[in-house]
């Protein structure tokens, strides 16, 4: 029927404009540190039963349109960039970096743009400390981060060790929910971070003076624009034609 026809166009025309959204936030990403693309998720609504007289041998229900399901976060690692800053840190591998937010809460963050704040802990530019924590000493030079995440300096003219940094692992980092700033919370659909040093029980191994880019691919985000542009040019001729039988149906009666 020509309602049906435009409830579920309506459908089609709001999902893809959805997609499009999603698809400018990748795009407005492609140049952020740590930052992993969503990928829109499709799902056809639910279908009501035609009539008797309606039905066909193979089938009797007619379907109401198209919602998205989900904004999939796409966790695969993005192009390393040399920085040289002793601080700049990327995971080749898998696994997060542990920070505490100023609630006292942990996020994870594959963005390694590290510096130090006034008491010389590590942390983001955006003041999340680094966790487990490690301080600096303001007269400690030539810091150096090893692949199994061991940081060095010499302080006093001693080389000593300042800690270790560790790698958080999911069961299912799909799962993991962006809270901005390249950050990621736990959910129950992620399962509990567990911690282990780079390189061990599966977690990746540190890259100092290196950080990780986006793993937007702006080319498949243009394509994926163009795709869904005529999606919904598409899907709007049908607005056009169920209003045009409509509008013969009203002139019948006359």
């Amino acid at each position: 029927m020509p309602l049906d026809a435009l409830y579920s166009a309506a459908t089609g025309m709001l999902a893809q404009q959805q997609s499009l959204d999603n698809i400018s936030n990748n795009l407005a990403n492609v140049n952020t540190p740590g930052f992993k693309r969503g990928r829109a998720s499709f799902a056809d609504l639910l279908y009501t039963e035609l009539t008797p007289q309606q039905a066909a041998k193979q089938g009797s229900q007619e379907g109401l349109g198209v919602q998205v399901s989900a904004i999939q976060t796409q966790q695969e690692q993005g192009a390393l960039q040399t920085t040289s800053q002793p601080l700049d840190l990327a995971i080749e591998g898998d696994g997060f970096f542990e920070v505490t937010k100023s609630d006292g809460t942990k996020a994870y963050t594959r963005a390694g743009s590290f510096t130090t704040d006034a008491t010389g802990a590590m942390v983001t530019p955006t003041g999340e400390r680094l966790s487990p924590p490690i301080v600096i000493p303001q007269n400690a030079t030539d810091t150096s981060i090893g692949a199994d995440g061991k940081v060095t300096a010499k302080v006093g003219g001693t080389l000593k060790t300042l800690g270790q940094i560790r790698i958080a692992t999911f069961p299912n980092q799909a799962g993991l929910s962006s809270l901005g700033d390249s950050l990621f919370g736990v959910t129950p659909n992620s399962g509990a971070a567990t911690l282990h040093n780079p390189g061990q029980q599966g977690s990746g191994q540190l890259r100092e003076g290196e950080l990780e880019m986006s793993n937007v691919n702006a080319v498949d985000e243009m394509v994926g624009m163009i795709t869904t542009q005529r999606s919904y040019e598409a899907v709007s001729k049908v607005v056009t034609a169920s209003d045009e039988m409509l509008q013969t149906a009203n002139q019948l009666r006359r």
